[in-house]
């Protein structure tokens, strides 16, 4: 039985009082999907009323041009029809191919199953919904402007997206209006199309053939530059310095890239963090309205800008506009994220930082106590995971541009000036190091996580041919995942995938096992069986945890059931990679003694 319309209002689940909201996503592995999910998540209210629901599915172009590819995204699909049975009370939708879908899509069983429910859109533009999309054109005329007008370039190509990706059809057009309006030509070989992921070798491969006089490519999103920079660095050429390269959406990997990527993003928030705030409106009974959100070029080194400055005014009077200038400017990650009241406010310990300096610098006078405490604060900036929210070459940059604005005041007291420049030598050592901490902490859990996953399937694969295994030894072992919540849930019988419109799933599912901060929990057999509906809701989960990404479990045309992995940075690297060997091992005990 479906929710009434006014528990609807109240915000009221079947089962307690969680309000369950939905995200539809494709290609959990995809850098945007990534930062979709991280900012959805984060702007979810404060408290335990909510629990966000991550339904992670795949492409599917339709055009049916690999069949086998086709038929394993289509099961990888399921999970989206498993989730149309579930009481949710919101929804959010990022799926790249929905205005090419279209009406078919608004028609289906899905969307008249949550006719009743709000529902926002990211980055579609169907009619008569609720939309959230990125406003493409400010973001890309202004880097246009910047390679026509300060590096007087002439010839710009394009690494676009498909043909049934909303954004990547409007960048195309809006890249073919920049060139028009700067006088410049273009011409089909000036751009190609990509599948708009990390593997474009071969597309920018036929773009720098048709275009060997290139000086500027527009890559349709961050992902295609990968390929792209693979390119060129087989030929010899360096983005930024033989061709200027930008691409869209700001991604954290666009910081990562060697060089860094110069990219469009968001100005003020981000389309995750937008949707899900209209969408906690819509639940508490207000007014929306579709938005656009506006764009600018984030520069780095495959395309500088110039940066702000620091005038001598504003280091004599102390301006705290200039301070959190820079701040925004460098931490510009941090305004889309929550925080606990208990959580330290970097934006108010920077300003500390640097107007403390700034006063000290007035007064000609640093003692020796206030330097202590100055790098004290330093110290505990940098552990508190600030790096996370910056790009730590535009940080470096803005840091030594300020001590020069310092060390140019020649009245300054000299011995001031001395103890200012060591607080800055002691932020630089304290970043280089807790970076090089950082990733020798990825680095020995990337290699626990590979051990432990190998021990997991060795225990849970049958070498000798005499002993057959059984789910009750692939539980015993799941605390090797490495997923401190998850659950497992599987179905009493395989469900046999043959056409997506006539799939169908039992009301029931068994909750074999769940783990809760790290401990294995298995329910009695009476109180394993629950109703799909209710499987998000359900009291043996974790109540600290609030947010769960859903895949299904299926080996071949067999859909065995569904993990629930916590939402975690870990589980966007390793949560398929998890659920196609949990379906792999189940496929391999004895057909009629698989749910035993």
């Amino acid at each position: 039985m479906r929710l009434t319309e006014q528990m609807r209002r109240e915000g009221k689940n079947s089962s307690n009082d969680i309000k369950v909201i939905g995200l539809m996503v494709e290609d959990l592995f995809a850098d945007y999907t990534r930062e979709v999910v991280h900012s959805v998540y984060h702007a979810m209210p404060d408290g335990k009323d909510y629990r966000l629901v991550v339904m992670v599915g795949k492409y599917d172009d339709d055009t049916y041009s690999d069949p086998n590819r086709h038929a394993y995204r289509s099961i990888c699909n399921s999970v989206y029809k498993v989730v149309e049975m579930c009481d949710i009370d919101g929804l959010i939708l990022s799926l790249g191919s929905l205005n090419h879908k279209g009406e078919s899509f608004l028609r289906s069983s899905l969307m008249k199953h949550y006719t009743d429910i709000p529902k926002v859109f990211i980055s579609a533009n169907l009619e008569g919904c609720v939309s959230v999309r990125y406003d493409n054109e400010t973001g890309i005329r202004e880097a246009i402007d910047i390679i026509v007008n300060k590096y007087g370039v002439k010839k710009i190509c394009m690494l676009g997206g498909r043909e049934d990706n909303n954004d990547a059809l409007l960048r195309k057009q809006i890249f073919e209006k920049c060139l028009l309006d700067k006088g410049l030509e273009y011409s089909e070989d000036s751009f190609v199309e990509s599948d708009m992921s990390a593997n474009t070798e071969k597309e920018a491969e036929i773009l720098l053939d048709k275009n060997p006089d290139v000086e500027a490519i527009f890559c349709v999103n961050d992902s295609v530059a990968i390929g792209l920079y693979a390119v060129m660095e087989k030929r010899g050429l360096e983005p930024g310095k033989d061709i200027l390269v930008f691409g869209f959406d700001n991604t954290h990997m666009a910081g990562e890239l060697i060089p860094s990527l110069a990219s469009v993003g968001s100005k003020q928030t981000t389309v995750g963090r937008r949707a899900m705030e209209i969408l906690i409106d819509w639940m508490n009974g207000e007014e929306v309205t579709s938005e656009l959100i506006p764009t600018m070029l984030y520069g780095r080194k495959s395309l500088e800008i110039d940066m702000y400055d620091f005038t001598t005014l504003d280091l004599i009077n102390v301006s705290d506009s200039a301070i959190y200038r820079m701040f925004n400017e460098c931490f510009y990650r941090y305004r889309n994220e929550n925080y606990l009241r208990e959580d330290v406010n970097l934006k108010r310990l920077f300003y500390e930082v640097l107007s403390r300096i700034l006063s000290a610098l007035r007064r000609r006078h640093m003692s020796d106590e206030e330097n202590e405490e100055i790098c004290k604060l330093v110290d505990i900036f940098i552990d508190n995971n600030a790096l996370a929210y910056t790009d730590i070459r535009k940080l470096m940059i803005s840091i030594e541009r300020f001590q020069l604005g310092i060390n140019s005041l020649a009245e300054n007291s000299l011995s001031t000036n001395t103890m200012i420049n060591k607080i800055f030598v002691r932020l630089k050592n304290k970043m280089i190091y807790s970076l090089s901490q950082e990733k020798e902490r990825d680095a020995r859990t990337i290699a626990s996580d590979r051990q432990k996953i190998q021990l997991f399937l060795a225990e849970n694969t049958d070498y000798t041919g005499t002993s057959p295994k059984s789910i009750d030894d692939l539980i015993g072992g799941i605390e090797l995942l490495g997923l401190d919540n998850v659950a497992i849930y599987l179905y009493d019988e395989p469900v046999i995938f043959e056409d997506t419109d006539k799939l169908e799933f039992p009301q029931t599912i068994r909750l074999k096992c769940v783990m809760k901060d790290g401990k294995l929990y298995v329910p009695s057999e009476e109180r394993q069986v629950g109703m799909i509906r209710e499987m998000f809701v359900r009291e043996e989960l974790s109540s600290k945890c609030n947010g769960y990404v859903v895949l299904p479990i299926f080996h071949g045309a067999n859909i065995y059931g569904l993990i629930a992995a916590e939402l975690s940075d870990s589980v966007f690297y390793k949560g398929e990679y998890i659920a196609d060997q949990l379906g792999r091992i189940i496929h391999s005990f004895e057909t009629d003694n698989w749910n035993t």
